[in-house]
């Protein structure tokens, strides 16, 4: 026998209802790991056999982008890794050639780091690929509601970075 929907009194016990703990924000939380485990197979399972690419490398690259060029320890203090795990990552690339380097004119001890033509290329690869691959798993949503999920995705990003309602 199925059990009748519960109420809102019901939802309110069971919400709080597990030692003091709030129930629908540990449901977000799975809800958000479970998104984020599901993103990052989707990305493995391509990135390396489609694109030669690590996930850990694309972080690289995409800090890259996103910020131009940045010494080495820049790119490891905005991914919040230690600096010798992104000096090896950084080494790889530069060999792919999809990451150049320079002296930085302000200290010639110091090398500047960039995306090189074939690395941005990649990474439209990639984001063409990802975005196309999306757009087919969600085939079944809007563009409107794709807008919304969005927004709140990005306004939950910015409330718990900043630690701001």
């Amino acid at each position: 026998m199925a059990r009748p929907a519960p109420g809102v009194d019901q939802l309110e016990r069971d919400r709080f209802g597990r030692g003091g703990v709030d129930g629908a924000a540990l449901e977000l939380i799975e809800g958000v790991s479970g998104l984020v485990r599901a993103v990052r197979c989707a990305d493995h399972r391509q990135l390396w056999p489609e694109f030669g690419v690590r996930r850990a490398d694309l972080s690289v690259l995409r800090v890259l982008a996103r910020a131009g060029e940045l010494r080495s320890g820049d790119v490891a203090a905005k991914l919040g890794v230690d600096a010798s795990v992104v000096s090896r990552q950084l080494a790889a690339l530069e060999a792919d050639g999809l990451v150049i380097r320079r002296p930085d004119p302000a200290d010639a001890r110091v090398s500047l780091l960039a995306l090189s033509d074939r690395g941005r290329v990649k990474l439209e690869e990639i984001f063409g690929s990802f975005a196309a691959r999306l757009r087919a798993a969600l085939a079944g949503w809007s563009d409107a509601e794709l807008e919304v999920a969005n927004a709140v995705i990005s306004r939950m990003t910015e409330t718990i970075a900043t630690g701001r309602p």
